[in-house]
């Protein structure tokens, strides 16, 4: 699901990134002109060259004050500010809701009767998911920690958005807010929005150009997770593929290619035909990890993205054709699913 853009005065958000940068130091005010000019002094007396390259050439007294060097940044402290989010949760929906730590940066908490066994299984599939996806998928993970709420049904999920953002919930399932590093779901409705959810800040740490048809790509794939055995992690076909095969058997034919995500735009990708590009994106990504791929491809298009902005030229080395010559395959490929 998307990030959540900031949407009312001071907050939210899926993509992305630019949010979560630190503030800019601002600069001193060391050798800024004065109205009070200089007392004329002997040439014997004139100032050391050390002293007269500190200001302008016509500020040269030795009455200016010195140089004043910005403070130090405090280091980031994971531990504060998981303690920090624990407490702040706890604050918002009472003293015995359940937390949990997963991955160092993934605070979960079971919110309202989201607790018990059903707390447990998410604690566990979260686990097992982010096991998987540092095995040899993605290279980073967040550095900052991460606030996982999750409700029990609809009716908890918007209230706590409307105490929140004062306003509705922008998904019916859930989202990741970057700017509050939070992530809100409705658990209730299936633990894959989970999944899907927690690849958003693997990417934003990992591969943060990444166009947002890759990252809703990946995610999506992820709605309906596959857990094979620890350290592996795959998707099944999900909801999404009906409207894939509508527009690959109907009059949206022409323009449901694979190689029309590469290059596509973000603006366009969440344009009219947002469905339909989730929808592609979502079995792109599939089938490539089907076929053993996607990792391969993401992992060379992040390290050579200055040279291959639109991923073509990784797709072609890992798949041996291009985007082009590769559609009539997944074509034939997501009907037969």
């Amino acid at each position: 699901m998307p990030p959540r853009a900031p949407r009312i005065p001071p907050a939210f958000a899926l993509l992305l990134l630019a949010s979560l940068a630190p503030p800019s130091l601002g600069t001193g005010c060391a050798g800024q002109k004065t109205d009070v000019r200089p007392t004329p002094r002997p040439a014997a007396r004139e100032a050391p060259p050390a002293e007269r390259t500190l200001g302008s050439d016509d500020a040269r007294s030795d009455d200016r004050p010195a140089p004043v060097a910005a403070p130090p940044v405090d280091p980031y402290d994971l531990v504060a500010d998981r303690e920090a989010r624990t407490a702040d949760a706890k604050n918002r929906l009472g003293a015995t809701t359940p937390t949990a730590t997963v991955s160092d940066v993934f605070l979960l908490v079971g919110a309202h009767e989201w607790r018990g066994h059903a707390f447990e299984r998410s604690v566990a599939l979260v686990q097992n998911a982010m096991t998987a996806f540092l095995n040899g998928r993605f290279g980073k993970k967040p550095e900052r920690a991460i606030t996982v709420y999750l409700f029990p049904n609809g009716a908890t999920y918007e209230a706590f958005c409307k105490r929140t953002y004062e306003a509705p919930c922008i998904a019916h399932f859930g989202f990741y807010e970057p700017g509050k590093r939070f992530m809100v779901m409705n658990a209730g409705l299936g633990l894959g929005t989970l999944t899907h959810e927690l690849v958003h800040p693997l990417v934003e740490a990992d591969f943060p150009r990444a166009p947002t048809w890759l990252n809703e790509g990946i995610a999506s794939v992820f709605e309906q997770p596959v857990i094979p055995r620890t350290g592996e992690i795959h998707g099944a076909k999900n909801w999404r593929h009906p409207r894939l095969l509508r527009a690959l058997e109907g009059a949206e034919r022409p323009t449901t290619r694979l190689d029309a995500l590469f290059g596509m735009a973000d603006t366009t990708f969440r344009g009219d035909g947002e469905d339909l590009h989730y929808a592609m994106a979502r079995y792109v990504c599939q089938w490539l990890d089907q076929r053993g791929k996607l990792w391969a491809f993401y992992q060379r298009w992040r390290d050579a993205v200055e040279d291959d902005p639109t991923g073509e030229k990784s797709f072609a080395v890992v798949l041996g054709q291009t985007p082009a010559e590769a559609h009539a395959t997944w074509a034939k490929w997501v009907r037969a699913l």
